[in-house]
């Protein structure tokens, strides 16, 4: 690994590694104290050279706050980092505000619901406001309550957005005075459907309504309902599992996970999600992230220590990450994977394409005798948003979706079988 990612990895951990077990304590997780983690961070020494480098990381990943320190020999740059750093914490309270308005929405109408990430996770991390937040995210596993949400909704002032998911309703929220317009992600499934149909069968039991009980949490003046802790943990293993087979991800979702596991590791039952991990096949996936924050973001090392991976692997992981944006290759032209497979061929993405007609015609496409009408449609429709919404052309998005396919074969997930 070059010194570039190496001193932006140590700079990172510097600022989490202080936050210790629990951000109400005097400790960092290894037991340093805050006289010796302030020499460390002291030690740790910035080239002018390097800069400019560093600030190309920290500026594609959003992480310009956690390096202000560390750049303050270079004006230019110090200046951007701190422009950055005002935009995102605006950003922040923007979110922050959006969330009380729909939490409000919910709570008067006595829908049950779980906060996913946003505000949730910013409030492990040394100062909330440096965690850029970017939508609101609202899971609601009772179909009944479900649609009584997307009433409440529309009527106070959320638009509906016409995108096709496989788990989720969008709306956009648009403030009267600024203008500024927000996404909230309203969950009727806490991920997208896998092609490898025991890890769907997991997350559907793991997160049933039947099988959930919210956990409360409170920020600021308000109390949220969010996932108990075990079911946290692998909603952002999927999270993560997701963006890595459709684009890859940035820095952040590993950040997200180190704090989070730092700070409720007594409270998570490692050994129901070790199972679950197991059952679903993507237990390597687990092992390689739970590896690669023992190596390079300071999780501690009595947090799963019989977790490993081998550590070339994970030096090839982490850079993976760092050479892309905040949420991957930031790549709009690219299709959804929903799966890692040994080869890309014709009955490969005949496969993806009957998924994208199930989520398209949820209920239609119950019936058989019916398929081959759907699928006519769904490839016209897949034609159609090639050319005129992604603005690219067919070869290329069967390319990237194959380039996306070899580069998840790094780990092996759901075994990297054709299932």
């Amino acid at each position: 690994m070059n010194n570039i990612y190496t001193t932006y990895l140590q700079i990172i951990k510097n600022n989490f590694i202080k936050t210790g077990r629990n951000t109400n304590q005097n400790h960092t997780p290894s037991g340093e104290s805050f006289a010796e983690s302030f020499q460390r961070e002291k030690e740790l020494r910035i080239l002018p050279e390097d800069i400019s480098a560093l600030s190309v990381l920290a500026g594609k990943h959003f992480t310009s706050p956690f390096l202000l320190p560390y750049v303050k020999s270079n004006p230019q740059v110090y200046t951007a980092f701190k422009q950055q750093t005002k935009q995102m914490m605006f950003q922040y309270y923007q979110i922050e505000h959006l969330t009380e308005i729909i939490v409000s929405l919910m709570n008067r109408e006595q829908i049950p619901y779980y906060l996913l990430k946003g505000i949730s996770l910013a409030a492990y991390y040394p100062v909330p406001e440096y965690r850029k937040l970017g939508d609101v995210d609202l899971y609601i596993p009772d179909p009944a309550a479900f649609e009584k949400a997307k009433k409440v909704l529309e009527a106070n002032g959320f638009v509906l957005d016409p995108e096709l998911s496989d788990h989720h309703t969008t709306y956009i929220y648009t403030f009267p005075k600024t203008g500024r317009r927000y996404i909230l992600e309203l969950h009727f499934r806490i991920v997208g459907v896998y092609q490898y149909d025991k890890a769907n069968q997991i997350v559907d039991q793991v997160f049933s309504k039947r099988q959930l009980t919210p956990e409360l949490q409170k920020i600021g003046d308000l109390t949220y309902q969010v996932l108990p802790p075990t079911e946290y943990t692998f909603y952002m293993i999927h999270h993560m599992l997701k963006h890595y087979l459709y684009s890859g991800f940035g820095i952040r979702l590993l950040c997200d996970f180190v704090l989070y596991l730092t700070a409720r590791n007594n409270d998570i039952d490692f050994d129901k999600l070790h199972q679950w991990c197991k059952e679903s096949k993507i237990l390597h996936f687990y092992e390689i992230i739970i590896e690669t924050l023992h190596l390079y973001l300071g999780l501690p090392a009595d947090i799963e220590p019989d977790i490993h991976y081998p550590s070339d692997t994970c030096d090839t992981f982490i850079q993976r990450i760092l050479e892309d944006h905040d949420m991957g290759t930031s790549n709009d032209t690219a299709l959804v994977g929903s799966g890692s497979y040994t080869k890309v061929n014709f009955w490969t993405y005949f496969k993806e394409g009957h998924l994208q007609m199930k989520v398209r015609f949820p209920k239609l496409h119950k019936c058989v005798i019916l398929w081959p009408v759907l699928w006519g449609i769904t490839f016209v429709c897949f034609i159609w948003n090639t050319y005129h919404y992604r603005h690219t052309t067919f070869k290329e998005t069967l390319e990237g979706f194959k380039k996306t396919n070899e580069d998840s074969q790094l780990i092996k997930i759901f075994e990297n079988e054709d299932v």
